[in-house]
Parts: C-alpha cells; sequence; structure tokens
C-alpha cells in the first residue's frame, strides 16, 4: 500500500483527536474519510500533509518516512473549503503558482509551465478563463481552480478536505460527478474529508468512519451500508431507528416482540437498527404508530413513530404502507434484521 498509517495518536490540551489510528491507502484509491465534526478526520487529513504532527505512530508513503519529510518534499496536492486562491492572481498564474516557487533547479521552464495550465484548464473545464480573477469567478469555479492548482505539481497524494463545504446542492452535485471523473483520469491517490454521507457514498472506492478519534470501520459504500460492524456506523449512515433488546436461546425480544434471532447474532443485550426501506407490513413486528402520510407524486413519505422513536419512510405511492391513514398502529417487521452488541 504506499500510504501506510500506523498507531497515529495525537492530542489537543488533553483531548485525544486520534487515538491509536491504522489506515491503509491503496495506489490511485479514493478514500473517504467520514464522521461527525470533531471525529478526528481533518486532523488526519493535516497529519498527512505535514501541516500538524502526530504524539507518536508512523506515516508512510511508497516506504518513504513522511514525518521526517516538510510538506514540499511530500509532494502532496491540498484543497480546502475556502478555495484559498490568491485573490491578486489570475486563474492561470493561481494554477502555476506551485511549480513558479519550486527552487531553480527543479522549476519547469515558462514554456512547460505554460503548456500545464493549459492542459489543466482543459481538464477542470475552465478552457478560456485563464486571465480571469478569483473574484469573478462563480463558487465552482473557484474550487475547479483549487483543483487544478493542487494538480499542477503532479502530486503523489491528493487530499481534499470538505472541499465542496461552501457550495450549494446543485452545484455540489455537479462536482462529486466531476471530481470522480478528474480522479479516474489522473489516477492520483486521493484521500477525502467530508462530514456528508451521501457526498462519501458516491465518490468513494472505500469509506473509513470515524468517530472520537477512532476508526468504527472501512469498507466500501455498499459493504458499509448492507454489513455495518457497529450501531454508530449503522445510525451514523442515516435513516434509521435502532431500539434495546435480548437475545437469549436464539430468541430475539424487542419491545415485547418475540422472533427468531439471526444466525451469529450476538447473545445478551443488543441494539436492533432498522431503517425504513427495510420495514415491511406484518402479523408480527414492532408496534407503530403511523404519524403522518405524505403523498409526493410515485412515492410516499410515511413518518411513523416506533416505541418514542421518530422514522421516515420513503415508500412506493403503491405499497400498502402508503395506504395507511395517520393514527393508525401497525405491526412493521424488519427484514434484514440486524444487531448490535449494546
Amino acid at each position: 500500500m504506499p500510504l501506510s498509517i500506523q498507531n497515529l495518536t495525537k492530542t489537543f490540551q488533553g483531548f485525544s483527536a486520534l487515538d491509536a489510528i491504522n489506515l491503509e491507502v491503496g495506489d490511485g484509491e479514493f478514500l473517504a474519510l467520514l464522521g461527525p465534526s470533531g471525529s478526528g478526520k481533518t486532523t488526519l487529513l493535516r497529519i498527512m500533509a505535514g501541516l500538524d504532527r502526530p504524539d507518536s505512530g508512523t506515516v508512510d508513503f511508497d516506504g518513504e518516512d513522511f514525518l521526517a519529510q516538510t510538506p514540499r518534499q511530500r509532494r502532496v496536492g491540498l484543497v480546502f473549503q475556502h478555495y484559498a486562491l490568491f485573490r491578486h492572481m489570475t486563474v492561470a498564474d493561481n494554477i502555476a503558482f506551485g511549480l513558479k516557487v519550486r527552487p531553480r533547479a527543479q522549476r519547469p521552464s515558462k514554456a512547460a509551465v505554460a503548456e500545464r495550465v493549459s492542459e489543466l484548464l482543459r481538464l477542470v473545464h475552465l478552457e478560456g478563463l485563464e486571465k480571469r480573477y478569483p473574484a469573478q469567478l462563480s463558487g465552482g469555479q473557484r474550487q475547479r481552480v483549487a483543483l487544478a492548482r493542487a494538480l499542477a505539481i503532479q502530486p503523489r497524494l491528493l487530499l481534499l478536505d470538505e472541499p465542496f463545504g461552501a457550495l450549494d446542492a446543485k452545484v455540489r452535485r455537479e462536482l462529486r460527478r466531476w471530481l470522480r471523473h478528474i480522479h479516474d483520469e489522473t489516477g492520483v491517490t486521493t484521500v477525502f474529508v467530508t462530514h456528508d454521507q451521501e457526498e462519501a457514498l458516491d465518490l468513494a472506492d472505500r469509506v473509513a468512519i470515524l468517530n472520537a478519534g477512532r476508526i468504527e470501520q472501512i469498507a466500501s459504500p455498499l459493504d458499509l451500508y448492507q454489513r455495518p460492524a457497529s450501531a454508530f456506523v449503522h445510525d451514523f449512515l442515516g435513516g434509521a431507528v435502532q431500539l434495546p433488546g435480548q437475545v437469549s436461546d436464539g430468541e430475539l425480544i424487542v419491545e415485547g416482540w418475540r422472533t427468531r434471532a439471526p444466525d451469529g447474532a450476538p447473545t445478551g443485550q443488543v441494539i436492533l437498527g432498522a431503517r425504513g426501506e427495510d420495514l415491511s407490513l406484518a402479523d408480527e413486528g414492532l408496534e407503530t404508530r403511523i404519524v403522518s402520510v405524505s403523498p409526493r407524486g410515485f412515492r410516499t413519505r410515511v413518518a411513523v413513530e416506533i416505541k418514542g422513536h421518530m422514522l421516515d419512510l420513503d415508500r412506493p405511492a403503491h405499497d400498502p404502507i402508503s395506504d395507511l391513514a395517520p393514527g393508525r398502529t401497525v405491526r412493521l417487521r424488519p427484514d434484514p434484521i440486524q444487531l448490535f452488541k449494546a
């Protein structure tokens, strides 16, 4: 693995930002670091970039000790949420900046710099805007310039810290597709920090979910969603209700509902996690009260209450649950049944 992080620890005034992090990123992989605010994802990214140092642990890239190198020696491309473009420089000069400040012996010729800038302008679809200044660009265009500037130095590792956080939802969706296309074209190993679950699942080859300075799970987007390793992962990916239960002698008991526990279920106190799409009407299941029914064309939003927990079900208009009247009590059965150790 080109990027290998072992036992990385970082504290700030007694607060543990990173707690024995182990992480490996493959050559050309697109990895997302996903987690709530304060989970440690930006601290981890800053250590990779050389902007912070850990208290202990190692960071190696292609067998080199990153911690022994300066940020410039690491040849890492960085893109931040707020662009960090030079306002007094044109688009072309912003993109070329990393090349022009290299030591004289490593600095490309003016012709080579101009050729690289033109190549990147085509790559990020900003041809013809090279003489404009950042203030003359939209937010989405500025972020494309920031990415082109990061790519100009031909980085070995590209680090993106909430790059779309300052943009509106429509532009974010457009840039997500574009960023994945750019990654597939360049093949540069990329680590992307976000707190947006949809963004991470859309973009990444694998996602590492962080919680309180620890990695809860690393997996493909599909595996994370279908096979969460903990109640935290299940809950963080959204649209779920979690109920306390107990497994004994192969039987699951949750809020008065008894059923056979799935194979391999933990025993003792457990947490049942259920998403809206996993629930269906049944003769036996969780007692549920219909709170509201909101038709939305071919889909219907059904709000339900399960033992004091609220959950929105997004159902097809023809689904039996969509025909239920508010106030009615029914039983819903989760399938699959996902259990986590309490």
